[in-house]
C-alpha cells in the first residue's frame, strides 16, 4: 500500500458541484471487502472542468468483445441514478494492444483536462512515461483491468495471477494416467500474460505434469483452435491442456475434428461459447476448468474513481478473485439465445449492473 495522489485539485468552479459531491459522499458509504483498511486518500476536492467528473478511459483492444462487455458495465454503472449527474465518461478506442497508441490517446485525454484517466493497459511500462505527466497536472490514472509498474497509478483489477494458478492446479490434479501437458499461453507483451504464465509453468511442474509444447492462442478461439490441431499433429500423448484465458472451446473442438479423445482442459475466455461447448461435449468425456476474469472489473473501477475524486479513500492496488467454472457448472451457464462471444462475466458483487441495461450500452 502506498501513500495518497498527491497532486489533487484545489478548487471547484462551480458551487453546485460542491454541494453534490457532498451529497454523493453520503451516498456512497458501501463499498467491497477489498475497500476496507485503505490507506490512499482521494486526489481532488471537485470537478475541475464542470458540474461533472470527466473520466477518461482508454482501451486498447478496441471491438474485442470481452473488453466491449467491460465498457458496457463501465457506462450503465455511469447512468445508475448515484452517478448519472456527477461523471460524464470520455471513451477512446485503440487497436493491437499497442502501447505507443495507448499512450498517445491518454495524453490527448491529459491535453483535454480530464478529472481522472482509467486504462486498461497494454503493457506493464508503456503508460509510466504519461502516468508521470497526469500525476504532474493532478490527474489520477487508474489501470483497469491489469498491473502497471508505476507507483503513481492505481489498479483495480481481477488477479490474473491467482487466475492462472486456479486452472493449472485444476489441471494438476484431474488428469488421469499421464501427465503430458501442451499449454497455449494468452497474448505475449500483456501483462496480465507475462505475470501469470511463470506461476502457471511452475504449478503444472509442481503438480507433476511435464510441459511436451507450446504455442499461443492470442486470446481468440479460432487462433486457439488452429495451433492446438497442430499440436495434436505432432504429439500423439496429451494428457491434459492448459490454455490462459480462452481455448475452452477452440481446443476441444480441435480434438473433435482430430478424432481424438477429449483431455481434461483448461480455459476461461469468459465467452459464453466455452460453456456451451462443454455442455455439448461432456457426455462424450470432456471436463474442463474455465477460469476467466468479469469484464465488469471496468465498473469496479469506476466505482472506485469516483470515489477517490470524492476525497474518499481507497486501496493502491485492489485485485479481485477470478470467476471459475468447472464441468457442470459451465455448461450451466451456457446461454442457448446467446452468440459464442457474448461475455457472461457482466455481473461483479457489490455493483447495481442490471443486464439489460447494460445490454443497451453493450456494442459486440
Amino acid at each position: 500500500m502506498r501513500n495518497s495522489f498527491a497532486g489533487g485539485r484545489s478548487t471547484r468552479r462551480i458551487a453546485t458541484a460542491a454541494a453534490a459531491a457532498v451529497v454523493a459522499i453520503a451516498a456512497t458509504g458501501c463499498g467491497s471487502a477489498s475497500d476496507s483498511g485503505s490507506s490512499s486518500a482521494g486526489a481532488s476536492d471537485g470537478p475541475k472542468s464542470g458540474e461533472k467528473f470527466v473520466i477518461g478511459f482508454e482501451q486498447p483492444l478496441g471491438g474485442q468483445p470481452w473488453r466491449e462487455m467491460g465498457l458496457a458495465t463501465l457506462q450503465a454503472l455511469a447512468k445508475q441514478p448515484q452517478y448519472k449527474d456527477k461523471i460524464e465518461l470520455k471513451i477512446v478506442r485503440t487497436q493491437d494492444n499497442d502501447p505507443a497508441q495507448q499512450a498517445a490517446a491518454m495524453r490527448n485525454l491529459i491535453s483535454q483536462d480530464v478529472d481522472a484517466i482509467m486504462f486498461d493497459p497494454a503493457s506493464p511500462t508503456g503508460a509510466n512515461p504519461v502516468i508521470a505527466q497526469a500525476k504532474a497536472k493532478g490527474i489520477p490514472v487508474v489501470a483497469n483491468g491489469g498491473p502497471v509498474a508505476s507507483k503513481d497509478a492505481y489498479v483495480v483489477s481481477t488477479d490474473w495471477v491467482k487466475a492462472g494458478e486456479t486452472g493449472a492446479k485444476w489441471l494438476a490434479e484431474n488428469m488421469k494416467g499421464g501427465k503430458n501437458v501442451v499449454v497455449l499461453e494468452g497474448f505475449k507483451g500483456v501483462p496480465i500474460n507475462e505475470d501469470a504464465m511463470p506461476v502457471v509453468r511452475k504449478t503444472l511442474e509442481a503438480g507433476g505434469a511435464k510441459i511436451i509444447a507450446q504455442d499461443t492462442n492470442g486470446w481468440d478461439e479460432a487462433t486457439a483452435q488452429k495451433n492446438m490441431a497442430n499440436l495434436l499433429r505432432s504429439n500423439p500423448d496429451i494428457d491434459g491442456v492448459y490454455s490462459f484465458l480462452a481455448g475452452g472451446q477452440g481446443v476441444p473442438e480441435a480434438f473433435k475434428q482430430a478424432g481424438r479423445d477429449f483431455v481434461p482442459t483448461v480455459g476461461g475466455s469468459g465467452y459464453n461459447g466455452e460453456g456451451c461447448t462443454v455442455k455439448k461435449y461432456m457426455a462424450d468425456g470432456l471436463t474442463a476448468d474455465l477460469v476467466s476474469g468479469q469484464p465488469a472489473i471496468y465498473a469496479k473501477g469506476l466505482e472506485q474513481t469516483v470515489k477517490l475524486l470524492e476525497g474518499e479513500k481507497i486501496e493502491r492496488e485492489q485485485y479481485f478473485e477470478p470467476l471459475e467454472l468447472q464441468t457442470e457448472d459451465a455448461a450451466k451457464r451456457c446461454l442457448a439465445d446467446k452468440p459464442p462471444l457474448f461475455a457472461i462475466g457482466y455481473e461483479f458483487p457489490g455493483l447495481d449492473l442490471p443486464l439489460q441495461a447494460t445490454l443497451a450500452e453493450y456494442k459486440g
